[in-house]
């Protein structure tokens, strides 16, 4: 059983939880209950949702997935709305149930076999577990450092959108522009936390401030521009550009490997000449 103290001053979430305990305790298909993100590191607020995830026994079907995961949804509170998701890219034997309660509160669950636990990610929390499953550490693929292949693609994909904001810029399309420095600045900070060795890198921001010492990249306010001037939003895109670089060097170091592309010469070439337009 988990110790509950992280999340015990949290009335709402901490009855959430006890009924979301009592329901896979009390059902012999449902073998386990993990709790993660801010409620299970003790940095939640009474605005965090409830993030968990349960895992099911052989005798339920992909079929029957959608209604065990509303009965238990409905089991836990008075439902305002809710949203299944079989999520593409996801495997068919898996469920997200998104939901909104009456209480204000939100629950975001995920159903899945519980045979695909292999162990306890890192700042999750094992709250019920019948058969073990949770019972060690695991590392799930998403947690561990990328392969020097990955972070390649993240900086070319970082490059690739700084150059469609040069392109944009020239256009005067400057709502299209900042659209592209969001994509950019994500890939930078998924490089960002390879080099801080964060668990979970590919989730870039919601990683660094999930996990010690919970902080973003020196100089990142500087990366963000609202569309109302092209100064306004060429000196934010210069300013990923410039930690783009530099996280890439940070991150090579980490995997060992000189991070580069001619992108990087190019993008800033485009950028330069929508100044001088």
């Amino acid at each position: 059983m988990a110790t509950t103290w992280r999340w015990a001053h949290l009335v709402r979430h901490a009855d959430l939880i006890a009924r979301l305990t009592a329901a896979v305790e009390s059902s012999p298909q449902l073998r386990w209950l993990e709790i993660c993100c801010s409620l299970a590191s003790g940095r939640g607020d009474e605005r965090s949702d409830v993030d968990a995830g349960v895992g099911y026994g052989d005798e339920i079907t992909p079929a029957l997935l959608d209604e065990v995961g509303s009965a238990i949804v409905g089991s836990v509170g008075s439902v305002a709305d809710m949203l299944v998701q079989a999520i593409p890219g996801w495997p068919l034997e898996t469920r997200r149930f998104a939901v909104e309660f009456e209480n204000d509160l939100q629950l975001d669950l995920v159903l899945m076999p519980a045979g695909r636990r292999l162990g306890l990610p890192t700042g999750a929390v094992a709250v019920v577990d019948k058969d073990g499953h949770l019972s060690t550490p695991w590392q799930p693929p998403v947690e561990r450092p990328p392969t020097v292949d990955d972070a390649r693609e993240w900086l070319m994909l970082g490059w690739w959108a700084l150059s469609d904001v040069a392109k944009y810029l020239a256009r005067d399309s400057l709502f299209e522009a900042v659209e592209r420095m969001v994509e950019a600045r994500q890939q930078t900070l998924k490089l960002y936390a390879v080099g801080a060795a964060t668990p979970f890198p590919s989730l870039g921001l919601v990683s660094l401030l999930d996990f010690p010492p919970y902080a973003a990249p020196d100089g990142l306010l500087r990366t963000y521009a609202t569309p109302s001037t092209v100064t306004e939003v060429l000196s934010a895109a210069v300013a990923i550009a410039d930690l783009l670089e530099a996280c890439a060097r940070s991150a090579g170091y980490a995997l060992g490997a000189e991070l580069a592309t001619s992108w990087a010469s190019i993008a800033r070439r485009r950028l330069g000449a929508a100044a001088d337009q």
